[in-house]
């Protein structure tokens, strides 16, 4: 499906004028069901989910559009996703598996714009400013000497087919003149579709949408906006200013106001470092047991270390995450006055944290880590006292590293953490 550019003239040429700012979002089709459906055939065409087992406590991380034609949608209970469609395939996920297609889809993605910067493991933007009239040329002489009249649905259908060629996933481009359109054209044009919103068109593209799509609105938002009649962009663009600070206040009314004309950042930031990384668990049943939680923690520690080291940062800070039975959630965090990418040390940390303030009387729903105050692991201070029990938990992390390189971090499992790994637990 590919939309047209509502605001070109057809048939016409465009005449010479300034570069006008082109963002593109790329967003890949239900990622994680559609690498599932691609190395097994068999369920091509069949109601996928991924997140865990149909009885298992957690949520649905992905659907398939199969699965979504049934009413299953992300993040639903799987509970409730097996009620609503028994019929549909249950699966774990596998995001060492899924990372690895998204390394591959980057690199298509990359060769098609100097300026990317990757949003999360399914999605990114690139910066189509300079493509435009072949003023680009490193790109465009892979495209053809000159771009067409609507060049840039012409050159995201390249994308398009050159991922689906070299990686067998489908994506989605939206084009706009920022990032809020971009991605809001391509969640309108899913799955395999080609949205491209014209600079001036922002308005009339959006009017009819609700303004759930808005990134960032989530339920609570959209149910505050409702009761103050404010369900769809026309609402907000008909609605004067002083009736929106009065119903949302002065700051939540400026910003609704640029939402609804649709204007949003522009500026791509391709070499930003991740601000923290986090893994969490949430038990299939309400733990009680304090070493099976202890377990379970030094499991999340070392999976999230390993991620650290594998983008070449160290961490400041350690923050343990807890939510008991009664949905209750605390988060308690530690400064190390160092920085770090060693488990055994971080993990030293953590424990601390967690019987400093675990619940004694109190089961426990879910565990999770934090790790904040990130910063390139060039320059990792050295521990005077401890330098050579440090030399030894790293040449064991290099080691370990080296195995789940090849075979992911499920690949391979130290002793103390091995229990935690066996657990029917989601996240971890």
């Amino acid at each position: 499906m590919i939309k047209q550019d509502p605001c070109a003239p057809a048939g016409k040429a465009d005449a010479p004028r300034a570069a006008r700012r082109v963002v593109a979002h790329v967003d890949l089709d239900a990622f994680f069901t559609s690498v599932e459906q691609l190395l097994n055939p068999a369920l091509a065409g069949q109601p996928v989910v991924v997140g865990g087992a149909a009885n298992q406590r957690g949520v649905v991380a992905s659907a398939s559009y199969e699965a979504r034609a049934r009413g299953v949608y992300v993040p639903m209970p799987l509970v409730r996703a097996y009620r609503v469609c028994p019929e549909a395939h249950f699966l774990p996920g596998r995001h060492s598996l899924y990372s690895d297609f998204s390394r591959r889809v980057f690199e298509v993605i990359n060769r098609f714009s100097p300026t990317v910067e990757r949003a999360s493991i399914d999605e990114g933007y690139l910066d189509w400013t300079a493509e435009q009239c072949g003023t680009h040329q490193p790109v465009t002489a892979r495209h053809g000497a000159a771009l067409p009249v609507h060049w840039p649905l012409a050159l995201a259908e390249s994308l398009r087919l050159a991922v689906l060629a070299e990686t067998g996933l489908s994506v989605s481009v939206g084009i706009g003149a920022n990032r809020l359109v971009a991605k809001i054209a391509s969640k309108h044009c899913k799955p395999r579709g080609i949205c491209h919103v014209a600079t001036g068109a922002e308005r009339a593209f959006l009017r009819p949408l609700p303004l759930a799509v808005v990134p960032g609105i989530g339920k609570r938002a959209t149910e505050v906006l409702a009761a103050n009649s404010l369900v769809r962009f026309a609402d907000a663009q008909d609605t004067d200013d002083a009736t929106l600070a009065r119903c949302l206040g002065d700051e939540w009314a400026r910003r609704l106001r640029r939402i609804a004309n649709g204007e949003g950042r522009v500026e791509l930031s391709p070499h930003e470092a991740p601000k923290g990384i986090s893994n969490e668990s949430t038990f299939r049943q309400d733990c009680r047991d304090l070493d099976t939680v202890r377990r379970t923690l030094y499991r999340l520690v070392e999976k999230a270390a390993w991620r650290l080291r594998r983008a070449g940062l160290v961490t400041g800070s350690v923050a343990v995450k807890l939510r008991t039975a009664d949905f209750r959630t605390r988060t308690h965090t530690r400064t190390l006055g160092y920085h770090s990418d060693c488990h055994a040390e971080l993990y030293r940390v953590a424990a601390q944290l967690f019987e400093d303030f675990a619940p004694r009387h109190q089961a426990i729903r879910l565990i999770g880590v934090q790790l904040a105050n990130l910063a390139p692991a060039t320059g990792c201070q050295l521990l005077l006292f401890d330098s050579d029990r440090r030399a030894v938990n790293q040449q064991v992390d290099r080691l370990l590293d080296r195995v789940r390189a090849q075979h992911g971090f499920s690949g391979i499992a130290t002793a103390a953490g091995l229990h935690a790994a066996r657990r029917p637990v989601r996240g971890g």
